[in-house]
């Protein structure tokens, strides 16, 4: 006997996230990693007696969750941690109002401090180096005002990979959205120039204490570039209220 239409729309999405959760524990049994294929469309259907539309949806939830990377003609393969779905999660939010640039500030804040930390004490030459270039490319910036965000974001950026902390990393880049938001708002056409000097004085001062090694140094100078960031944003848009 066939199942009623009404009973078949209720029961696909739970088989597949059946099917989506079979092939989690397959990661994790067999501990796969990044790159690795895994199992077909076919062979997950043959496997748990499923149809391959069933397998396909769930596929496509784990590929939309950025777990699995598909491409015509090829395996699915599992996909490199990156930002991209938090990315949107984040975005959306500050898109609906449902988080304001001043909540995301408080956030990347608590991250920052410690990323600026760590980056202190892990940074390379090379990444010491490219944090100069871009404090250069921000004080140089003059009228360019894209510039002086783009070097802003490159800042944040290296000091989060300096830190060696994929998951804070992870975070951070998520964070992308209101953070542009945020440097937009900073470091806008409508600062007077006094006021962006000393903007770009206390990204200075957070490379020069990464670069010299001084952990605490930096964390200091970060949470003095927050403060600076926070007055300006709450100028814009009130102050945040903190609900302990």
């Amino acid at each position: 006997m066939n199942p009623s239409p009404s009973r078949s729309l209720l029961e696909r999405p739970t088989l597949s996230a059946q099917v989506a959760r079979h092939l989690l524990s397959l990661v994790d049994r067999h501990q796969m990693r990044p790159g690795d294929a895994v199992p077909s469309e076919g062979q997950i259907g043959l496997e748990l007696k499923v149809s391959r539309g069933s397998v396909r949806e769930a596929y496509r939830t784990l590929a939309a969750l950025g777990i699995l990377e598909i491409e015509g003609g090829r395996k699915p393969r599992l996909r490199a941690l990156d930002a991209s779905v938090l990315a949107q999660v984040f975005g959306y939010a500050l898109d609906t109002e449902q988080v304001t640039v001043a909540h995301a500030l408080e956030t990347r804040r608590a991250l920052e401090l410690q990323t600026a930390q760590l980056a202190a004490r892990h940074a390379s030459e090379a990444q010491r180096q490219r944090l100069r270039e871009l404090v250069a490319q921000m004080r140089s910036a003059g009228a360019n005002h894209a510039q002086r965000v783009a070097a802003d974001m490159g800042i944040h950026t290296i000091i989060a990979e300096a830190s060696g902390n994929p998951l804070t990393n992870l975070l951070l880049g998520a964070l992308q959205a209101p953070r542009e938001a945020s440097s937009r708002m900073h470091l806008a056409d409508t600062r007077t120039a006094a006021e962006l000097t000393r903007v770009i004085d206390a990204h200075e001062h957070v490379v020069e204490r990464i670069c010299a090694g001084d952990a605490v140094g930096a964390a200091s100078a970060m949470s003095y570039h927050f403060d600076l960031a926070m007055v300006h944003v709450q100028r814009q848009d009130g102050p945040v209220q903190v609900i302990t």
